[in-house]
């Protein structure tokens, strides 16, 4: 039976005890020291966990530096779990510290306010901000995600549906996580200084910070109500993560294979919602039902008590843990222009926010929607008028004359405004292929295609011109082979995953029409570097394709127009194997007509799967 990923193993051991005996030390310093506003255990955790990682101390418990998933650091599991299932575990055992009485109309009225005018305006300023300083969509998506509902998860659960790459991925949950800190040093102040309660104050936290567990930390340090009200809030906000992944994906979805959209889009949403939500709101319903029913017995006390002094542990453990990532360098030194858009995205959304609630707080809710409105009104206009397809199309232009790299999307929006600017020239397509390099996600349709293109091959076709010249990508199980062909069109094409080796033949004699005998010689014989360009001129080119080693191969293709006749098939007459053949053998065969899908003279629209097939 498969271990559940939530049962912890002796290699989470060292991570769990370095980050619960921060959280431990940090609880009990704060219970030490005089009372004071502007100090709270997550806070000091937090601190505590920065100090390790940043001083000699790292040397002393041998923690690594900060990485990629920090291998291989002995803490690197430990922390990882730590961040999601012990944060995890907080959640759902804070549905006890919720008291129905924190609930009522206003509380509700205003997360559902300010919600509805922060979340969408805070999407169209980080697209202003991206437009302005020329980052890639994909990347404002993500820090617009991680800034509009929770940090770090948004992220990665956005990025398949957004055509991001992956190293845009870390930048974005290391831009959301810088501002994250940011609140947790700035928010408790400012609540302070514009006198917010404790209840406003936390919700104020729960909508305005972007990571779950320091939008959960700020609220903790304004107060009892304020940490369950931060919860509240951030729940409801979480909740919003499966609309947004919808509208992006939606919105991102021009130059996709339409067959294979709904059944990948199906599967993020129903892999964003989060799990643990159901266990917060089961347990503040038994919270509800115990004060209600022993609300006065000394063992119902008790269980509450014990309850919350484990959460205080368990969420300072959760803030060692993201001290003990916190490189300030690291996420300085990523990206500055990404930085900005995150700086102005976060700030836009406290600012927002905390204007919204303190006016609600205060009773002025028919001003407090009309800012909300007045906002969203705005930004959306500015963004209809300034960050629209005719702002994207340019700025993808400029990328490419600056030789930046190309996701699929990107191409075919290139090579559809050249191709209305005039004819695909030679050194434009080559350029276009030699820097296309497909983000997370969009070569999924390809690898489960349910087109064949003969023996251990399927094919995808993401995008076909009115020139004739298309982008297809060919996915090639291990092993597989293609025989001796030619294609009836031209094609330029290079390997971006696995390893592929081309056989190229020429005709000796024969094979002026199918079923004409023939003779084709060897002549050369290589395995593909990676992303080394290839090119086939028609009917002229014969070649056999095989896929090396025992992982699958894909290579990407922009096929020239059809020539207005079937593909070449060349069969040897007698069982050769090709791949036993030295430069120079000879092989007498028979010319027949490539019936493959794509290479009978059907074209590029063959790659194109059907609503049915879909």
């Amino acid at each position: 039976m498969k271990r559940p990923q939530w049962l912890p193993t002796r290699s989470d051991a060292p991570g769990i005890a370095l980050a619960l005996g921060i959280g431990a030390l940090a609880v009990g310093a704060v219970k030490l020291l005089p009372p004071s506003p502007l100090l709270s255990d997550v806070l000091v955790a937090l601190v505590l966990g920065a100090l390790v990682l940043n001083t000699p101390l790292a040397r002393l418990v041998r923690l690594g530096p900060v990485g990629k998933e920090r291998e291989p650091d002995a803490y690197a599991p430990g922390l990882r779990f730590t961040g999601k299932w012990l944060l995890r575990l907080s959640i759902v055992l804070m549905g006890l510290k919720v008291q129905t009485s924190f609930f009522g109309k206003t509380e509700i009225a205003t997360i559902f306010i300010v919600a509805a005018a922060s979340v969408p305006s805070a999407f169209f300023v980080s697209h202003l901000l991206g437009v302005a300083l020329r980052v890639r969509r994909p990347l404002v998506d993500l820090v617009a995600g991680g800034t509009m509902i929770c940090g770090a998860s948004a992220v990665n659960a956005i990025a398949p549906a957004c055509g991001a790459h992956r190293e845009e991925q870390g930048v974005a949950i290391g831009v959301t996580f810088l501002f994250s800190v940011t609140a947790m040093l700035s928010f408790r102040t400012i609540a302070l200084a514009i006198g917010l309660d404790p209840t406003f104050a936390g919700l104020w936290s729960g909508l305005a910070v972007n990571d779950l567990s320091s939008a959960i930390a700020v609220g903790a340090q304004m107060g009892e109500s304020g940490g369950v009200m931060a919860a509240a809030s951030k729940s409801a906000r979480i909740l919003l993560l499966a609309p947004v992944l919808v509208a992006i994906a939606l919105a991102r979805r021009e130059a996709r294979p339409s067959g294979a959209r709904s059944q990948a889009l199906t599967k993020s949403i129903v892999d964003a919602l989060p799990g643990f939500i159901v266990g917060y709101v089961v347990f503040a319903i038994a919270r509800a039902a115990g004060d209600r029913v022993v609300g006065d017995a000394a063992a119902w006390k008790a269980l509450l008590d014990a309850n919350r002094f484990v959460l205080d542990v368990f969420m300072s453990a959760v803030a060692a843990g993201i001290g003990l990532h916190l490189s300030v360098r690291t996420i300085l030194g990523s990206s500055a222009r990404a930085l900005v858009v995150g700086a102005g995205a976060s700030v836009w959304m406290a600012g927002l926010t905390v204007t919204m609630i303190a006016l609600l707080a205060r009773g002025a809710t028919g001003v407090a929607v009309a800012v909300g409105a007045g906002a969203l009104v705005t930004t959306f206009a500015l963004y209809r008028g300034l960050a629209g397809k005719k702002a994207r199309v340019r700025a993808i232009e400029q990328r490419f004359d600056a030789g930046e790299l190309l996701t699929l999307e990107e191409a075919t929006v290139l090579l559809e405004q050249r191709e209305r600017a005039g004819a695909l020239d030679d050194a434009l397509l080559r350029r276009v292929l030699d820097l296309l390099s497909p983000s997370i996600g969009e070569l999924i349709p390809a690898r489960t295609s349910p087109l064949g293109h003969g023996e251990g091959c399927r094919w995808l076709t993401y995008w076909e011109g009115a020139s004739g010249w298309a982008l297809v990508a060919v996915v090639r199980e291990a092993g597989s082979v293609t025989p001796i062909h030619a294609h009836p069109h031209r094609m330029l094409g290079k390997a971006i995953e696995g390893r592929l080796e081309e056989l190229r033949f020429r005709e000796v004699e024969g094979g002026a029409s199918a079923g004409a005998p023939c003779s084709v010689e060897l002549v050369s014989r290589a395995v593909l570097a990676h992303e080394e360009l290839v090119e086939a001129d028609g009917l002229a080119t014969l070649h056999v394709v095989r896929a090396v080693g025992d992982a699958p191969a894909i290579d990407i293709q922009l096929r020239g127009p059809e020539i207005g006749r079937p593909g070449r098939l060349i069969r040897p007459r007698e069982r050769v194997d090709v791949l036993a053949l030295d430069v120079g053998a000879r092989i007498a065969a028979v010319e027949e007509i490539d019936a493959r899908p794509g290479q009978s003279g059907d074209g590029a629209a063959a790659g194109r799967p059907s609503p049915e097939a879909a």
